[in-house]
């Protein structure tokens, strides 16, 4: 299993446009503390709120994460290769998965430390209560990491078991865009409606929410919530995902 993610870290890595694309979103963030470089008071609160307001983009980036992952074998035709040569399928899956998992994870690190070191460079850490906002920016991405990772097994499902590569980032897409506002919005929930229940508290994005409803002590249960859906997420779909793999026929 090493060798084989070896293998796909060595191939993942020679896409230049997912590492030309994370320098921009890192040039990006730095131009948002411009002007906090002329500024007498630097309000860190106000850096805290951008950075949870926009984690949820990661949600959009999952679909490409997972592309690079699968890399269209379907399309190229490169699949048949690892059959035929004896890896098994769940191998396949579960090794193509876990290096965007990894390197996803790792661009998340990369992106909170770069965005705290903003903020020190700036200036905006020195303020009165400025650890606060500080914990607030760490708590919310340790948060949103798991139900990003459940955002990449749904992602990579639908590239597994969808051979258009193509058809399957207009379905994530699609499901994005119509259940994300409605786990993010849910009203409260009328009695009998499965439906707002679902995406209120079931649906992967839901603890998100979490961030902006809970008290700042209670932020840790809310934590906790986000790691165990994640996973029951990721589980889910991974077993289902390897279940349908194991059966489609690979040409």
């Amino acid at each position: 299993m090493l060798n084989y993610l070896s293998a796909e870290w060595y191939k993942l890595r020679r896409t230049k446009g997912i590492f030309i694309a994370f320098g921009i979103l890192l040039a990006l963030i730095a131009t948002v503390f411009l002007p906090t470089f002329w500024s007498l008071t630097p309000a860190v609160e106000v850096y805290a709120v951008a950075y949870l307001a926009f984690l949820p983009l990661g949600f959009f980036l999952a679909p490409v994460f997972a592309i690079r992952a699968f890399d269209d074998q379907y399309g190229r035709g490169t699949l048949k290769n690892e059959i035929v040569f004896g890896i098994p399928r769940s191998r396949c899956y579960l090794g193509k998965l876990a290096v965007g998992g990894l390197v996803g994870t790792a661009a998340a690190l990369v992106v909170l430390g770069f965005y705290l070191l903003m903020c020190v460079l700036s200036g905006s850490l020195r303020e009165e209560g400025a650890d606060i906002y500080w914990q607030l920016c760490v708590q919310g991405t340790f948060t949103v990491l798991p139900l990003w990772l459940a955002s990449l097994s749904v992602s990579f499902f639908l590239q597994a078991v969808v051979k258009s590569s193509a058809g399957a980032v207009a379905l994530n897409y699609i499901l994005l865009f119509f259940s994300l506002p409605m786990s993010f919005l849910a009203p409260e929930v009328p009695a009998g409606s499965l439906v707002w229940s679902f995406f209120r508290y079931f649906f992967f994005a839901a603890p998100y929410r979490g961030i902006y409803d809970t008290p700042l002590d209670s932020q840790v249960m809310n934590m906790g919530w986000a790691w165990l859906l994640g996973l029951c997420w990721m589980a889910v779909t991974t077993l289902v995902g390897i279940a349908i793999f194991e059966r489609k026929e690979i040409k």
